[in-house]
């Protein structure tokens, strides 16, 4: 049976802080710090939800982490600023290395799988404007389970859903609480570890493989 090959979506194959110049313009020298609290309270309020079985799709986790920085900071943002910047994420850039993996594990007997925390039209919409939406056999959203990453439901979904066996589903994620969230349900994983200072969560629970590129997952037999 082919594998399959479950790829994270922000901070894997799309880059979600890529708004620097946007935020530079709206909040000035305060951008890169407003841009890792929003990225960092964006997945705070979908673990808090998932704890508290208060979902909500991941756009709304979005939209009340930018409200969080704008009020932390003291950014004044306009409505209008703020409704640029959200339409903006549906628009986030792919990483460079991002096209060329996909292009070659297409040419391979490979079920790309998407596998994200984030809503379904959204995913779709990225997609496209990244210019990666054909390279996908599916796209596997949490919003069908109703919780988010990391909880169990979620992982089962994508086997449930994966043309392939669990034990040839890898998942792809530079999210550690992601890659410790499928090993817990058996999946094979691969840590996307880009920067080497970078630490894995001391869980307990190793990946099966880590790799500094996405191309290392092309051009590898695993």
């Amino acid at each position: 049976m082919k594998r399959a090959i479950a790829f994270d979506i922000y901070g894997t194959l799309i880059d979600p802080m890529a708004l620097g110049q946007a935020l530079e313009r709206m909040v000035g020298d305060k951008a890169p710090q407003f841009n890792a609290i929003w990225r960092d309270k964006q997945l705070e309020y979908s673990f808090r939800k998932a704890v508290m079985k208060q979902f909500n799709h991941f756009t709304e986790c979005t939209q009340q982490a930018l409200e969080y920085c704008d009020m932390l900071l003291k950014t004044r943002l306009s409505s209008d600023q703020k409704s640029e910047l959200l339409e903006m994420y549906r628009k986030l850039p792919a990483y460079d290395e991002t096209e060329p993996c996909l292009a070659n594990l297409k040419k391979e007997d490979v079920e790309i799988i998407a596998f994200s925390n984030g809503k379904g039209d959204d995913l779709t919409s990225l997609f496209k404007h990244a210019g990666i939406f054909n390279y996908f056999n599916q796209i596997i959203s949490v919003d069908e389970v109703g919780t988010f990453k990391p909880s169990p439901e979620v992982y089962e979904l994508l086997v449930k859903k994966s043309t392939s066996i669990k034990d040839n589903t890898w998942l792809v994620s530079g999210n550690a609480f992601d890659i410790i969230g499928a090993s817990t349900i058996g999946l094979k994983t691969i840590w996307l570890k880009r920067n080497p200072d970078m630490v894995f969560d001391p869980f307990g629970i190793p990946y099966t493989l880590t790799v500094g590129s996405l191309m290392e997952i092309a051009e590898n037999n695993f």
